[in-house]
């Protein structure tokens, strides 16, 4: 047995393992191309498709068919500023210039755009003053040796001429004033409540609901979430190459009618039953005596109450695999949700049976599972609930006492 007194991996922090902080930095990303697709519902602007995931981290395509590549870059608050000579601002800068030469003459812009500040000295490593040079400069000749140095490497790094990269990042800015990573989703609900009407409707917390199911689309389009729809015979089609690569860019392109109809979904949505985390309830808390004594007292058999026990720790293991797939306030969370639809529907079910004499037990049971049933048909918030689940929560909650099957407590009596 493991030393109590010694640190636990539950509770330190770990080092040299950035996979949430990374997974963090991707939702950002996501959540930034959600802001974008606002203009799609902005008349003011010219943005009529905005892509996921496709040639850039964000495209944008213009009324007039042109089209606009973003980047997206974050960085921790303590890094060093963004400079040319950073691997990140050069790849940024030759996909630019790739761009370019695929597509000479079809981007109207490109943008290095980013939540951390881009060094500011005029000098060859100050990314907005090298491209605000290159842009007024009328040739490459009248360029400095360290800006011409630094389009020439961007043009041997594409694979390009340098006449191509000039052109590329003439059309070129960079910006540094994006939101913070703890702020993004509030800078998305802002900016949704300014051109989408029916957030002027809402309260935050639906808009904020609305915001995050675009966040999720936005993750799919960024994703090959598109195959998960793709027909099992598509080997065999006429032409599967042509019909998979329909479906991708009909996957990652986010149109007005789109982001409208996952808005209207997200606030549709009924909200969890959520409370203060502080206040969740963990995942087996009761106790499995009082569970077989309240079952007893409410007429089950021996068979019955064994089927009782197992599905009250299928549904607890549930509530700890969401605890460690979400974490832990919103898996408490989602495990308090379906503890709270679960008690009322068992509240209902004692009420109605209560009457039927004793012991009544049996008799709950059964409306208890047609009223299980009846949630489903009405598409209830359940998760990956199934049924058995669904009663394997009241009987958790029967083992901590919320529930009872029967109008005789004698369990109290010992």
């Amino acid at each position: 047995m493991a030393d109590p007194m010694l640190p636990t991996p539950n509770v330190i922090p770990a080092i040299g393992d950035p996979g949430d902080d990374t997974a963090r930095r991707y939702r950002y990303q996501w959540a930034y191309a959600a802001i974008v697709c606002c203009m799609l519902l902005d008349d003011t602007e010219d943005v009529a498709e905005v892509f996921c995931e496709h040639h850039e981290d964000v495209l944008l395509k213009h009324t007039d068919f042109t089209f606009t590549g973003l980047q997206v870059k974050t960085r921790s608050s303590d890094q060093e500023a963004w400079k040319t000579s950073d691997a990140a601002v050069k790849s940024s800068c030759v996909r630019f210039a790739k761009l370019e030469a695929d597509f000479p003459g079809q981007f109207r812009a490109f943008r290095f755009l980013t939540n951390h500040p881009l060094h500011a000295a005029k000098n060859g490593q100050d990314l907005c003053h090298v491209l605000a040079t290159i842009r007024t400069a009328a040739a490459m000749a009248g360029l400095s040796a360290p800006i011409l140095a630094f389009l020439s490497r961007i043009a041997r790094e594409a694979g390009c001429s340098e006449d191509v990269a000039f052109v590329a990042l003439s059309k070129t800015d960079a910006r540094d004033d994006l939101p913070r990573l703890p702020d993004i989703e509030g800078r998305l609900a802002a900016t949704l409540t300014s051109v989408w009407p029916r957030a002027d409707e809402c309260s935050y917390i639906s808009v904020m609901r609305a915001a995050r199911a675009l966040i999720h689309e936005c993750e799919r389009a960024s994703s090959l979430a598109h195959e998960d729809t793709l027909p099992a015979y598509l080997p065999v089609v006429a032409k599967p190459n042509e019909t998979e690569l329909a479906a991708r860019l009909a996957g990652k392109c986010m149109t007005q009618a789109r982001v409208l109809a996952i808005l209207d979904h997200g606030l549709n949505e009924p909200a969890p039953l959520g409370g203060h985390p502080d206040y969740c309830v963990e995942p087996g808390m009761g106790t499995i005596d009082l569970l077989r004594r309240k079952l007893d007292a409410g007429g089950f058999s021996a068979v019955s109450c064994n089927s009782a026990e197992d599905l009250r720790d299928k549904a607890d293991y549930l509530g700890i695999v969401w605890t460690k797939k979400h974490g832990r306030v919103l898996g408490l969370q989602r495990y308090g949700h379906v503890r709270s639809l679960v008690l009322n529907d068992a509240s209902r079910a004692f009420e109605t049976a209560r009457h039927l004499g004793q012991p009544f037990g049996v008799q709950m049971l059964s409306e208890l599972r047609a009223r299980f049933q009846q949630r489903r048909q009405e598409r209830a918030q359940l998760y990956d609930c199934s049924n058995e689940h669904l009663e394997g929560f009241a009987y958790s909650l029967t083992s901590e006492c919320k529930v009872q099957w029967s109008l005789d407590r004698p369990w109290e009596n010992r």
